[in-house]
């Protein structure tokens, strides 16, 4: 029997009519209904603030979060789901009520009170509510990290056999003999930590420097290795295949660039070159059924484990992977703490790196009260950009946006910049003549594809690119692509967009595809290939083609989301975002866009926007940070 009917949402059971309200409002769907009312079928005598707080705690990892809270639950889903702020009216219990239903409930496992292995669908943790899963999750994941640290205190936090250190300070000093003899040298250290830790982390914005100090890690670790008459097995992964790609790419020139500074010689640069990057997923072996090859009882072989953009890694596969990793062997999580998290559950990597995000020096690898964490001289942040000079606009706006000054980045964008410009609103008159830049590109590109010059035509489209927080919507992904289409057209009467595949368009592959050696995030153009139609792609130095009818995943690629952009980078990046009620509006979401541009930064945003998102930062709920880093 029904006891009410949200139009175009779910059915909500007279079990659970305490949900009725919600799943009305929105906050619930029909997943959470049925789980719960599923319970409470099973379990007679639930009361109804344990009914509500199985479906929070349900819908919490759909929107991000490892777990509900109950004395912010709402504010949980107001930044997500009701930027009206309607959900502060909903009928939501009290917490006194809350914690004395929820401490009595067959529903919940209380792991301060009981045997933390009973088997039921919530875990209590103070004013924290999980599904058992994910606090398992979250709890292995912890475990994991300090035994690793733990283990390196018992042998006097030294992994390597005693009496080498001199020896890796001479191989470091070889290494990073062409660094800046001025400044504290934080890659040399992160480098030295990776080496001497079971567990560390080299975190920091785009152009620190993070795949230079990866490279020369690889180095010193093979260096060493030989020099014990050992082989190193070493483990290079990343969360996407395009992420391993660019990856495995930023790498191998990284070492080039050692050999020929001398650093290193040809042999060992020929074995770093040849480490192969690859997904996690490919690493752990991925079965069918949410399973992988390898797990606590079938270990990776690997000695050294790095992964890169470690943000964009969720809770549960982190999970996964740690429980691959051996004891002895050497992780490194590589990544950016302040850019957007993962699509999934969690905020791995900010909470791993805890206090050290906060800091206000630019040089400073280690925060002030980090001392009290097991991971403590084990984190480097890596804070000078490299990439940018020191009169850069858009390292400047990027840090404001990180640390939140609105007015300072408000202040920076009203001034005359060369390399960042502030066009307004997207009905202003200047939008016009950024579309023009923006077309001018996409001109160039189709007629590069048109003439059959590939690499002219791929360099065109990745030139310039427009990033959208959203996709719907005058300011969104698809009013852009088809403003930038009808321009382009205007000017190229040969591009036929009415067809599907035509000879000029760009496209965005939107799966991986093992067979034909293509991935998430990969980017090419149709061009004009000896009078066939084909899909060229960048590969190296050169180009690789793909007959069209052998690629399913794909979008037009005009213009891009700004998720979607993670792992990218564009020498001329225009930025558009929605009106300030958009609850997508984020901190990072604007800071991860911002550090997609190498020479030029466009902004077409309303003050309000700009505000919104800098003043919002992303607040998953977690209890990740408070494991590792107990105050």
């Amino acid at each position: 029997m029904s006891a009410g009917v949200s139009p175009g949402r779910c059915v909500v059971p007279a079990e659970v009519s305490v949900l009725l309200p919600f799943a009305e409002a929105g906050v619930f769907t029909s997943f959470e209904v049925q789980l719960a009312t599923s319970m409470v079928r099973l379990q007679a005598g639930v009361s109804d603030e344990a009914i509500l707080a199985l479906a929070m705690a349900a819908r919490a990892p759909r929107l991000g979060h490892v777990c509900a809270e109950l004395d912010r639950v709402a504010g949980q889903f107001v930044d997500s789901e009701d930027p009206t702020g309607a959900l502060d009216a909903m009928p939501w219990p009290s917490i006194d009520a809350w914690a004395a239903a929820l401490a009595d409930s067959g529903l919940v496992s209380h792991p301060d009170q009981e045997s933390p292995e009973l088997v039921r669908p919530l875990v209590v943790e103070g004013n924290r509510v999980y599904l058992q899963r994910y606090w398992h999750y979250e709890r292995s994941v912890a475990d994991d990290l300090l035994l690793r640290a733990r283990l390196d205190d018992a042998m006097a936090g030294s992994t390597l056999p005693e009496g080498i250190g001199a020896a890796l300070d001479s191989v470091l000093d070889t290494l990073f003999r062409h660094g800046d003899s001025l400044q504290p040298d934080l890659q040399r250290e992160a480098v030295r930590r990776a080496m001497t830790s079971r567990v560390s982390v080299i975190a920091g914005g785009p152009g620190t420097g993070k795949t230079h100090t990866v490279a020369r890690l690889l180095a010193a670790a093979q260096v060493m290795s030989a020099a014990d008459g050992r082989r190193l097995d070493v483990g290079l992964a990343a969360p996407t295949g395009k992420a391993a790609a660019r990856m495995g790419e930023a790498v191998e020139g990284a070492v080039l660039a050692l050999e020929s500074h001398g650093a290193i010689g040809p042999e060992l640069a020929q074995v770093l070159a040849g480490t192969d990057a690859m997904t996690v997923h490919r690493l752990l072996g991925w079965l069918p059924g949410e399973r992988f090859r390898h797990d606590r009882q079938n270990p990776l072989p690997h000695d050294l484990v790095i992964l890169d953009e470690t943000s964009m890694v969720s809770l549960p596969l982190m999970a996964r992977l740690l429980d691959a990793v051996r004891p002895e062997a050497r992780l490194v999580l590589v990544g950016d703490p302040f850019q957007l998290a993962s699509i999934d559950a969690g905020t791995v990597l900010g909470d791993v790196v805890g206090p050290s995000e906060r800091t206000g020096d630019p040089e400073a690898g280690v925060a002030a009260g980090q001392s009290g964490g097991a991971l403590a001289g084990r984190v480097t942040v890596l804070r000078r950009m490299h990439r940018f000079g020191s009169d850069s606009a858009i390292a400047a706006l990027a840090e404001a946006v990180r640390v939140g000054d609105a007015d300072g980045a408000l202040d920076l964008l009203g001034d005359d910049q060369a390399d960042v410009h502030w066009v307004g609103d997207i009905d202003s008159d200047r939008t016009d003549a950024v579309l023009g830049v923006v077309a001018k590109a996409g001109i160039e590109s189709v007629d590069g594809a048109l003439a059959g010059d590939a690499h002219a035509s791929l360099a065109a489209a990745n030139r310039i690119k427009v990033l959208t927080a959203t996709r719907q919507g005058p300011r969104g992904l698809y009013d852009w692509s088809d403003r930038i289409e009808s321009a382009v057209a205007e000017k190229v009467p040969q591009l036929h967009r009415s067809r599907r595949w035509y000879v000029g368009r760009p496209i965005i592959v939107t799966g991986n595809d093992r067979v034909n050696r293509v991935f998430n995030g990969d980017v090419g153009v149709v061009v004009d290939h000896g009078g066939e139609m084909e899909v060229a792609f960048a590969e190296g130095e050169g180009v690789r083609y793909l007959p069209p009818s052998r690629l399913e995943m794909v979008e037009t690629w005009w213009a891009m989301t700004i998720h979607k952009s993670q792992g990218s980078e564009f020498p001329h990046v225009v930025v558009s975002l929605p009106q300030a009620e958009s609850p997508i509006l984020t901190r990072q979401l604007l800071y991860t866009a911002v550090t997609r541009a190498r020479e030029q930064l466009t902004i077409v945003a309303g003050e309000a926007s700009l505000r919104a998102a800098i003043n919002r930062p992303v607040a998953r709920s977690s209890g990740l940070r408070d494991r590792l880093w107990p105050s």
